[in-house]
């Protein structure tokens, strides 16, 4: 078992939290500023089809499973993505004042940096795909994505954005808990699609020599 671990942690050995892993190519950049644009798409349509309790707030949060998987692949441009994704897509665009907005991105800002965190950190040296490839065909990579992205991450981003938003006065305080458990769920359910998304994107995007294998590059 300790051979198999070993040669699991030397497969992923390239991925880690290195503040640069290499050099970047201007088709690099341009992914970058490609995904931050689908994430603000996506936010958008998720906030303004499925409305909830107040602005910026969808039941169904489409750019959640994309900025997961880019935030992977990518680090801290898609944890960027996922910041930005919010604040203009969910926010500016949904009618809210600059500041609000602001507030209310960190709730998609912080489980991006937490899931980089830690696929690229305990779960690579522990033999969890750090690119989640593995999530359809291990159960320790399931129990990890179920517990951490559909669970812990999303709860803390849930409960943030709603409470930002019931603090500033666009959501009645007695909608707060609705509001945070519709997120919730809404996110759980979308996230169905990182697995595939990982599984079946992920090697081609690794094939090309496009993942980052640092934060940075």
């Amino acid at each position: 078992m300790g051979e198999v671990t070993a040669g699991l942690n030397e497969k992923f050995s390239q991925y880690t939290l290195r503040w640069r892993g290499g050099r970047l190519t201007t088709t690099q950049y341009a992914l970058f500023a490609i995904q931050m644009a689908v994430v603000i798409l996506l936010s958008w349509l998720g906030a303004i089809a499925t409305p909830v309790v107040g602005p910026g707030i969808g039941f169904l949060y489409w750019a959640y499973p994309f900025f997961v998987v880019f935030t992977l692949w990518w680090g801290v441009w898609g944890i960027l993505g996922a910041w930005i994704g919010a604040f203009v897509g969910s926010g500016l665009l949904t009618g809210l004042p600059v500041l609000p907005a602001l507030g209310f991105s960190i709730g998609d800002l912080i489980p991006a940096l937490l899931i980089f965190l830690l696929y690229r950190g305990y779960l690579r040296k522990h033999g969890v795909d750090p690119l989640g490839r593995d999530i359809m065909k291990s159960k320790k990579s399931a129990a990890w994505f179920v517990l951490w992205v559909m669970g812990i991450t999303n709860i803390i981003g849930g409960l943030w954005g709603v409470w930002i938003l019931v603090l500033l006065g666009f959501v009645p305080a007695s909608a707060y808990l609705l509001g945070a458990g519709l997120w919730i769920l809404g996110d759980a359910i979308v996230l169905l699609i990182a697995p595939f998304l990982a599984k079946y994107v992920t090697p081609v995007v690794e094939r090309f020599g496009l993942v980052n294998t640092g934060w940075v590059s």
